[in-house]
């Protein structure tokens, strides 16, 4: 992939002082590099939607998982306007690589279990905080008992709100993520009186994997007919995955979770949550000592799935693109005062009304989740009439707490686009640090002028991955992982955007 950049200044950033910490916080442009899409086995269909996880297995490796239709001809099938999709059917994909991104190993693809007719996407990953050879990989997954004997015309729910999908299925891995097989598969059969076929699964969207010191790994996704959040627990590696107590209850949840963990071995949880007003905002909850916390609001208003309008066509459509739920947090190393040891970016619109530009927000909260609070200083949009800067989205954020050597960092990445009318999106990254004490952000552009070919839903991939993959020196290497069309975009029909492949983007800092 190149060599990653450094300059004396990143050494300084830590430092947080004067000019050169400026400099340090502002860093440079990263190196691409192509996950899937280069080799015979991903060429010919697409990919798009990106978990990622570091194992180790005498070395590190980096494994990517993502909705895979590589060989899918037989039993997904497209015209213009629908797709039908068979029993058999597995977007459960991933790849790896044993040389810091430079090469990729395409793992292959699941099948569905007995019991099971479909495996569909949205793919989270973790490895075992106790055993870094373990890996667990989740997929969205349809019951035979829900699957239709014609198969499944169009969306994977009805219209009148239930759904073909009824849990999810997990894969372990015990070689560091290069072979997967599978291992349980979850489902919510507890009957809700308005869906009637409930009790053969609930609608789960969405999927967040994490893992603590201790080994516990934890699974999660957005029950759609209970609004709340299923997280699943199984107690180590080799246990059984059990239905944990909501970590929302009383609050209507409304978008897809993400999981993080604490050196304490503590467990985050954050969705979007409708408030009665309506309202979305970011909460978060906290399980520790055998118990879940109180949920405490994280974020002002933000948005569940927006449709960014790139104001161009491309392959005789109009491009947009629907983005995933806007939030990422992690868990980090608190500065003085401690009340940041969670730092959260969102994306925010003002006034969807008049169709204003999306920017991104922040706030922080201490490990215990009090004093959560905004953060002025890490807020960043367009402003001013000379910013070219028109829609930022889809925040990721990853911490490096620190270890004998090697000092603390914070980074965000996010989307956005330049310009009245493009068909492209840069990526950008940014340290959530201080200088002089006050919060700042300075974003710099890593990845430029990336081909964007979403289908005529606007799909792209609804969620990227961010991952700390090693150090150089006292510097670490960040990845993000991201949906691109760099191979053309040939065909935009309702639900296929030709091409879509995976690709990464790495930097220093």
């Amino acid at each position: 992939m190149g060599e990653v950049c450094r300059t004396t200044a990143g050494v300084l950033a830590r430092a947080f002082v004067g000019v050169l910490a400026c400099l340090a916080l502002s860093g440079c442009p990263g190196t691409t590099g192509g996950v899937t899409g280069n080799d015979p086995a991903t060429a010919a269909e697409g990919q798009s939607e990106t978990a990622a996880a570091s194992s180790y297995v005498g070395h590190n490796r980096i494994v990517v998982a993502f909705n895979d239709e590589t060989n899918s001809k037989s039993n997904i099938t497209y015209t213009p306007t629908n797709r039908t999709t068979l029993a058999g059917a597995s977007l459960m994909g991933w790849s790896y690589s044993d040389d810091s991104g430079t090469t990729w190993m395409y793992g292959g693809k699941l099948s569905p279990p007995k019991g099971w007719a479909v495996l569909w996407g949205d793919p989270a990953i973790t490895s075992s905080g106790a055993n870094y050879n373990t890996v667990f990989l989740s997929n969205l997954a349809v019951p035979t008992s829900k699957n239709p004997a014609g198969g499944i015309q169009g969306y994977l729910y009805y219209d009148s709100g239930a759904s073909y999908i009824g849990g999810a299925c997990i894969a372990k891995s015990t070689d560091g993520g290069a072979h997967f097989a599978i291992y349980q598969c979850v489902s919510n059969t507890a009957p809700v009186g308005a869906f009637p076929d409930s009790t053969n699964g609930h609608f789960y969207d969405g999927g967040s994997m994490a893992s603590n010191p201790s080994g516990e790994i934890y699974s999660a996704y957005n029950d759609v007919y209970t609004g709340q959040i299923d997280v699943w627990r199984a107690a180590n590696e080799n246990a059984l995955f059990q239905l944990m107590p909501p970590p929302f209850a009383g609050l209507t949840v409304a978008t897809h979770p993400r999981l993080r963990v604490g050196q304490d071995g503590s467990l985050y949880v954050g969705a979007v949550i409708r408030t009665n007003s309506n309202t979305p905002l970011v909460y978060l909850n906290r399980f520790a000592n055998g118990t879940w916390g109180r949920p405490t609001q994280a974020s002002n208003p933000t948005l569940g799935y927006p449709l960014i309008d790139l104001n161009s066509s491309v392959a005789g459509s109009e491009l947009t693109i629907r983005a995933g739920p806007q939030f990422a947090f992690d868990v980090g190393a608190a500065s003085t005062g401690g009340n940041d040891a969670i730092r959260l970016l969102y994306t925010r619109q003002d006034n969807p009304t008049n169709n204003s530009p999306f920017y991104i927000d922040a706030f922080a909260c201490a490990a215990d989740l009090s004093n959560c609070h905004p953060v002025e200083g890490w807020k960043i949009g367009p402003s001013g009439p000379n910013e070219t800067r028109l829609d930022l989205f889809n925040p990721d954020v990853t911490a490096w707490i620190g270890f004998v050597g090697l000092p603390p960092s914070w980074q965000g990445t996010f989307v956005e686009r330049y310009g009245q009318s493009v068909t492209s999106t840069n990526l950008t990254r940014m340290t959530l640090g201080y200088v002089n004490g006050n919060a700042l952000a300075i974003p710099v552009d890593i990845l430029s002028n990336t081909p964007a070919c979403s289908d005529q839903r606007g799909y792209l991939g609804d969620y990227d991955a961010m991952l700390l993959t090693g150090f150089q020196g006292t510097a670490g290497v960040y990845m993000r992982f991201y949906t691109n069309s760099n191979a053309g975009c040939t065909l935009r029909w309702e639900f296929v955007g030709q091409q879509q492949h995976v690709g990464s983007v790495q930097y220093q800092y």
